[in-house]
């Protein structure tokens, strides 16, 4: 769980519900994209 070290504790701002995935907008500017692929989740932070 290192991976979201970066968002943890983080003011979570807006959550944006797109076609396939969701993205968390988080306080210090940071997102994080989730969505499914081949029935599994992934998700992908940015800046990482």
């Amino acid at each position: 769980m290192a991976k979201y070290d970066g968002v943890r504790g983080q003011v979570l701002l807006e959550v944006e519900e797109r076609e396939n995935e969701l993205v968390l907008i988080f306080q210090d500017n940071r997102f994080l994209f989730v969505r499914v692929e081949n029935g599994k989740l992934v998700t992908e932070s940015v800046p990482e």
